[in-house]
């Protein structure tokens, strides 16, 4: 019956709820809502859908949506939030917490008169009070649940409550309330059509009758309830149903379908791993052998039944109560061998600690004078080091102040001086793009273009000098987020196409399919690390292909650390370039700079970058033939868990 019931509720518990979109969906949404009460339910959202895949992000959502909630008092919002919330930590095991925050809503739902809110709520605490066995009180919860849903008339949600509280009768014993309810939900789910709520009403049925010893109806509905299960290649509940099966058949004396059920039950319950119901079958096959007067494989399957019940029992225990007494034993036998000698013990301890203590205070006479004569010869020499000691730590404290002032006014003059220049560079970028729309005269169109090229040149220099600056100042900090690979490099490479296809190069894109699209790290600044190697090898290459190349180079549940290569057919680098090419404002040679132009902050940007990620750059280059740039970075993965609750 407990089976039963935990299958249903896990079939049931999300009766007409839609599955929220995509995460990422609903951040967009969120950054985009201008409504405060828009704003909360998409935070509520975000937290359910989080509480299966992470639940640290699931809490932070719901808090903020119930700190926002209560700012603009939307209390229809805060419900919702509280209930996900106490989703979370009932996923999480900790079913009191779970209890408090429920109870938080359903006080609120009442308030506001809300059914639906109310049906959703008895239910999840119906759910909850079951994890915590007060079937009494599960049952009270979803009873209530059910009448809501009556007045609401939704014939799914009444059809699903009736199977829960048939269960929870069945569980308590009693069987007419049980009937009564399976039998009602069974005409509703008919009509619906609801083939998985139909698999388990009949199961439930069958079982009902196998206990109410009816064996032929138990048959009837036990056999079309396997039909169902068998159709949707539910092993679990093939398995299960098959149990129902052969007990009722060997309870008729029909031993050869017993038998055969029996076995269909322990060999998927094997392949399953549930050791319960590979034990009830074990229990149930030594029987039936026994009526066959097969004793040795009767036997056989006794043992094995003993053997898992023991192994059960064991994963079971809490501790081991024989080594307890063996212990407090052992400790009492060890405080009588104490006292019988604790007198001879004081005596010879008395004689030890008096000769201990004589010998100790001659050593520390001695001790004393040495130490008084060597005091006074070094006070003296102590007291002028000392100042000069003194005297060197005032000098080297003033030239650190006077260089902290000096890094620090050094740090704010760039910072100022490049926002202050970058917002006038705005205007001005804007204003060429206005005269190039606004028909200039042929010979202006070029000088405009030189205009805009400086221009944007200019505002690309002062960009890098503030990511440098904050990233030498320590003032930079990584994200992590969740986010999807595949968007970013589609992005990216998106952005360069148009360049790769100007110059006549492939601009190629080689990302592993064993490389998961869901990462959580900090997809800023990997894009532009990305951006920065990418637009280099465009840069420096005339001909051939640039490559953007990412595996997986390690992989375990939680983590993933990939492999991203950057590789060009471009000019090269000389060997004894290639290090000084990270420093800032530094490039190959003179003739790169006039040829291609640039800052020389990119590379040494993108090596900053790496080094706040745990990782650093390599290259392998030769002079005409192209550069190989390399990095690895680690980035946690989560595991998505089915949703079975309401939201």
């Amino acid at each position: 019956m407990k089976k039963l019931l935990v299958h249903t509720l896990i079939a049931f518990l999300c009766y007409g709820y839609v599955h929220a979109e995509q995460t990422d969906s609903l951040k967009f949404r969120l950054q985009n809502s201008s409504s405060d009460t828009s704003r909360v339910k998409l935070l509520a959202k975000l937290g359910f859908e989080y509480a299966f895949i992470h639940l640290d992000s699931s809490r932070e959502y719901c808090k903020l949506a119930i700190e926002l909630a209560d700012e603009i008092n939307y209390q229809p919002g805060k419900a919702d939030a509280l209930n996900n919330l106490a989703i979370s930590y009932d996923i999480e095991g900790n079913h009191e917490t779970a209890v408090t925050y429920f109870l938080m809503a359903l006080d609120i739902y009442e308030a506001n008169g809300d059914k639906q809110g109310l049906a959703r709520i008895y239910n999840n605490c119906g759910m909850v009070y079951q994890s915590l066995a007060d079937t009494a009180k599960s049952l009270a919860y979803h009873k209530k649940s059910l009448q809501i849903e009556q007045q609401l008339g939704d014939s799914l949600g009444i059809s699903y409550s009736m199977i829960q509280v048939a269960s929870l009768h069945m569980q308590m014993k009693n069987y007419d309330q049980s009937l009564l309810h399976y039998f009602s939900a069974l005409e509703m789910l008919i009509a619906l059509n609801d083939e998985q709520g139909l698999a388990y009403t009949h199961w439930g049925l069958g079982e009902l009758y196998m206990y109410t010893h009816k064996p032929q109806l138990a048959l009837k509905h036990a056999q079309k309830a396997y039909s169902f299960f068998e159709s949707e290649e539910n092993k679990k509940g093939m398995s299960e149903t098959s149990i129902i099966l052969g007990k009722t058949h060997l309870l008729e004396q029909d031993l050869n379908q017993a038998e055969k059920f029996l076995l269909k039950a322990l060999s998927l319950s094997q392949e399953l791993g549930t050791q319960n119901v590979t034990l009830e079958c074990l229990l149930n096959l030594t029987t039936l052998y026994k009526s066959l007067n097969n004793y040795q494989v009767a036997l056989g399957y006794h043992e094995k039944y003993n053997e898992l019940l023991n192994i059960i029992r064991k994963s079971e225990m809490t501790s081991n109560i024989k080594e307890i007494e063996s212990k407090y034993d052992f400790d009492r036998q060890q405080q009588e061998i104490g006292l019988l000698n604790k007198e001879n013990i004081y005596q010879t301890s008395v004689r030890n600690i008096a000769f201990s203590v004589l010998f100790i205070i001659a050593i520390l006479l001695l001790f004393l004078y040495w130490a008084y004569l060597a005091k006074a010869r070094t006070m003296e020499a102590l007291k002028d080091k000392n100042i000069e000691i003194e005297r060197k730590n005032e000098i080297i404290e003033r030239e650190k102040e006077n260089a902290l002032i000096a890094a620090k006014a050094k740090a704010d003059f760039l910072s100022v001086m490049s926002h202050e220049v970058r917002t006038p560079m705005n205007v001005v970028i804007g204003s060429i793009h206005l005269l190039l729309e606004d028909n200039p005269k042929p010979h202006q169109i070029e000088n405009l273009n030189m205009l805009k090229f400086s221009a944007e040149n200019l505002l690309r220099l002062l960009n890098d000098i503030l990511d440098l600056n904050k990233l030498e100042s320590g003032k930079l900090e990584l994200e992590s987020t969740p986010f999807d690979l595949n968007l970013l490099v589609k992005g990216i490479s998106d952005g360069f196409g148009n360049e790769a296809l100007k110059k006549g190069i492939k601009l190629k894109i080689d990302v592993s399919d064993e490389v998961p699209s869901q990462l959580i790290g900090d997809p800023g600044r990997l894009s532009q690390v990305l951006n920065n190697l990418l637009s280099n090898s465009l840069k420096f290459t005339d001909e051939g292909s640039v490559l953007l190349s990412i595996k997986p180079i390690k992989k375990s549940k939680k983590k993933i650390k990939l492999k991203f290569v950057v590789e060009d057919t471009g000019i090269g680098i000389a060997t004894d370039q290639q290090q000084i090419i990270f420093d800032n404002f530094i490039q190959a040679d003179s003739d790169t700079t006039r040829k291609y132009g640039g800052t020389g902050l990119g590379l040494s940007i993108t090596k900053h970058i790496l080094k706040l990620f745990g990782s650093e750059i390599k290259l392998k280059s030769q002079v005409g033939k192209g550069s190989k740039f390399s990095f690895k970075i680690s980035f946690r993965t989560d595991l998505v868990v089915e949703s079975n609750y309401i939201s």
